[in-house]
């Protein structure tokens, strides 16, 4: 799509950037509602974990704003830690920016030289087969596990982990507390 960039969200743009708020809510805070039914508390610690590990440097994060500076699709990607491939952990466009390449721009900016893989919630498994993915497995809480990685490379994959400090469990606290 004409008239748009693609920005790397920086860990200190995670508290100052609306448009990176923004985004991230709309991922955990709606998408994810619709898609898989999450609760408010499962949204808010996917939220936190996004989050931290963007803040710890071991997931990256790209947004896509139109000249204007409004987002309207985002990427978040973590590097598996013993092999060239990376899961998408969020993927979003606006609904109305859909059908104009904006996440197949994401997908390629995410994939650069390495395999993809991801937890796709059932409505969005077609369009990301149309992007290269093949399916892999039906998970329990409604995901269908998929890659881009050949048939026969071995997908033990091992990722990173969010390392929460005492704030960030003080709010996971408060949250299921509120519950």
């Amino acid at each position: 799509m004409k008239n748009t960039y693609t920005q790397l969200i920086r860990k200190e743009d995670l508290n100052t950037d609306v448009c990176v708020s923004m985004m991230i809510s709309m991922y955990f805070g709606i998408e994810m509602q619709s898609a898989l039914q999450w609760s408010n508390e499962h949204r808010y610690t996917e939220l936190i974990k996004a989050q931290v590990m963007i803040e710890q440097g071991k997931s990256e994060m790209l947004i896509t704003k139109l000249y204007s500076g409004t987002p309207i699709g985002m990427i978040i990607y973590t590097e598996a830690d013993d092999q060239p491939i990376r899961r998408i952990d969020a993927l979003i466009v606006g609904r109305r920016f859909r059908g104009n390449g904006i996440g197949k721009m994401l997908l390629r900016a995410a994939k650069g030289d390495r395999d993809l893989h991801t937890f796709a919630p059932a409505v969005a498994v077609d369009w990301y087969i149309k992007n290269g993915f093949r399916e892999l497995d039906r998970q329990a809480n409604g995901t269908i596990e998929m890659t881009t990685a050949a048939e026969d490379k071995d997908l033990t994959l091992n990722y990173p982990l969010p390392v929460f400090d005492q704030l960030d469990l003080q709010i996971l606290r408060n949250v299921k507390h509120m519950h």
